[in-house]
This record gives C-alpha cells, sequence and structure tokens, in this order.
C-alpha cells in the first residue's frame, strides 16, 4: 500500500527532528551575506534577514543560479535544506541536477526534497520546517502563495531565524493587468529580486532588488566565482571585478 499524505508528513517531521536535534541552538542571527559591499550595504540587516522569507525570480536558469549561490552562504558546508517542490514543477524539469549544486559547493547530500501536488501541501511542509528550526534554509520551488501564506512564512522564519526563499522560475511574479501593464502579487516577503543572464558566462546575472522592506530598490551585475565560492561584482568584459 501506498502511504497515505498524512504518514508522509508524519515522516516529514520525524526527519525534521533528527536534523534538529542536532543542530545549534541560542546561536545570535547574522545575516545571510553575500559579501559584496554595494548589495549588503543596500539590504537594512547587512545582507539577507535570516528570520525572513524572500522571493527570487529568473529567467534562463538564472534564478536558480543566484538562489543556489546564496543557499552556500546560508548552509556552509553542513547545513541541510528543505526544498519543497510542486509536483508539476518537478514532472517539468525535475529535481535539482547534483553536477549543478557542486557548481556553488553544494552536497546533495544536504537536501531533503519534499514533493507535493497541491500547493497548500508544499506551503504546509515548509513552514513546519521553518517552525521546527535546525535547518540551514527552506525552499519553495514552483509553490505558488497568496499574501497569507507569505504571511505565514515570514513569521514561522522570524521564530527560527531561518531563511525561506520562494523560487518563481516565470520570472518576477508578475500578473498581467489591462493596458498591457503588470502588478507584482502582494506578498509579506522581505525582499523580492529578479534575476537575468548577463552576457559573459553562466554564472553572470544582472541582480534587480525590486521590493526591499525598510530598503530601496535597486541593480547591480554580480558573479559567482566557482572557485572561491563568492559572489562578486561583474565588471564590463575584460575588466577587473570588483570583490566586496
Amino acid at each position: 500500500m501506498h502511504p497515505s499524505g498524512a504518514e508522509k508528513l508524519s515522516a516529514l517531521r520525524k526527519k525534521i527532528e533528527r536534523i534538529q536535534e542536532g543542530s545549534l541552538t541560542g546561536a545570535p542571527e547574522v545575516p545571510v551575506a553575500l559579501g559584496v559591499a554595494a548589495v549588503d550595504g543596500a539590504l537594512p540587516w547587512g545582507g539577507l534577514k535570516r528570520g525572513g522569507l524572500h522571493e527570487i525570480g529568473g529567467t534562463g536558469g538564472a534564478g536558480f543560479g543566484f538562489l543556489a549561490a546564496l543557499l552556500k552562504r546560508a548552509a556552509g558546508e553542513r547545513g541541510r535544506i528543505l526544498w519543497c517542490q510542486h509536483g508539476r514543477w518537478l514532472r517539468e524539469i525535475g529535481l535539482p541536477y547534483g553536477p549543478g549544486l557542486a557548481a556553488f559547493g553544494l552536497a546533495a547530500g544536504q537536501f531533503l526534497f519534499v514533493r507535493a501536488e497541491k500547493d497548500p501541501d508544499a506551503l504546509w511542509a515548509m513552514e513546519e520546517g521553518l517552525r521546527m528550526g535546525g535547518l540551514a534554509a527552506v525552499v519553495g520551488d514552483g509553490v505558488a502563495a497568496d499574501f497569507t501564506a507569505t504571511r505565514r512564512l515570514q513569521l514561522a522564519a522570524e521564530t527560527t531565524a531561518t531563511p525561506a526563499f520562494m523560487l518563481s522560475p516565470g520570472g518576477s511574479g508578475a500578473e498581467p493587468r489591462r493596458g498591457g501593464m503588470s502588478a507584482e502579487p502582494l506578498s509579506a516577503a522581505l525582499t523580492r529580486w529578479r534575476v537575468r543572464p548577463r552576457p559573459g558566462g553562466a554564472m553572470r546575472w544582472q541582480l534587480e532588488l525590486r521590493r526591499c522592506r525598510g530598503g530601496a530598490p535597486g541593480n547591480w551585475d554580480i558573479e559567482w566565482d566557482e572557485q572561491a565560492l563568492r559572489f562578486r561584482l561583474a565588471e564590463a568584459l575584460g575588466g577587473r571585478a570588483a570583490a566586496g
């Protein structure tokens, strides 16, 4: 017999509890810094607030690349990451590619993958992971969330100082309106990013901070140094790359 939904959720809870048992508690909250002064300095927390929800939209795999690099900054060598993916998106693109993760210094063993056929189930798994603590980060991949759902995730992230990321592969998450204009859906996320590929390499991106609570929008061209495993500003082709 196939396990029921309740049995699957119970198994997930037990896995998170085992991770939690081996985690440190009581550590002060520090931001997930990109390590680039221009970007970190534009954020009120000196980086991405660890106890917060952050939304990332991207095209051409750029959003995934930026997220993977952020996860490396958040998780380090051994931090565990809960990755919740909607079933329809899983069937379309599959799970994150192991060698691709390795390019960002991440090991497949750091991930706990959850597939959900309904958005509410994926959001439930994300919230449970955030509230229980012991995880380096929680990701929602291709999961739709309204304002109420993002508010719950934001509050859960604050509870345990665990960063939550919502990945929207279709772009910024904007919805069309009459007259050709677009409106971004309401969200309680602390930051909202849009990432586009930049000429000169697969790990070069145009990074746009579209919304930041307590901060202002901004734009930067950045790249990921695969050898040093860090971000840096991307200068014109043939120019120098400035590290933060």
